[in-house]
């Protein structure tokens, strides 16, 4: 199944993910698109971390690069993550988002579509072998309404 994320009309393909297994409930969809989240964020962290520290390096040897660090800072994200913070904020224990994550779905404050038809409940079942892709739509409310 190819995983999804579209954000105020740009989509973002984060590649394909296989489960291991022949149907799954949308729940079980949101907790597997946490924890893929959540390991790219520790990634991505760990890297900002170790160019900082090359970065900070270069700068104490006069390189000429550190003047783009210091311009764009040690790593650029250029898509912000869906469902963990952005940047130094700290990321909320895996239990504390399944519920947040849960309780959003619940609200339509985004949806889940399954290649043609939008998920319903937490409760759906998924049959993998016949979903192509899965999208996480992410609604942005308009000021004012």
């Amino acid at each position: 199944m190819l995983l999804v994320d579209e954000v105020a009309g740009e989509r973002q393909v984060l590649g394909p993910a296989e489960f291991g297994k022949l149907a799954m409930s949308v729940r079980e969809l949101l907790h597997a698109r946490i924890d893929l989240e959540l390991e790219r964020t520790r990634d991505e962290r760990h890297e900002a971390l170790r160019l900082s520290r090359a970065a900070a390096a270069e700068h104490a040897r006069g390189y000429a690069g550190t003047r783009e660090w210091r311009l764009n800072g040690p790593t650029k994200t250029y898509r912000p993550a869906l469902f963990v913070p952005p940047g130094d904020e700290p990321v909320p224990d895996r239990e504390a988002l399944f519920g947040t994550v849960e309780e959003a779905f619940c609200a339509s404050r985004f949806f889940v579509l399954l290649d043609d038809r939008q998920a319903e409940s937490l409760d759906e079942m998924i049959e993998i072998d016949r979903t192509g892709e899965a999208t996480f739509l992410l609604l942005t409310p308009l000021q004012g309404g």
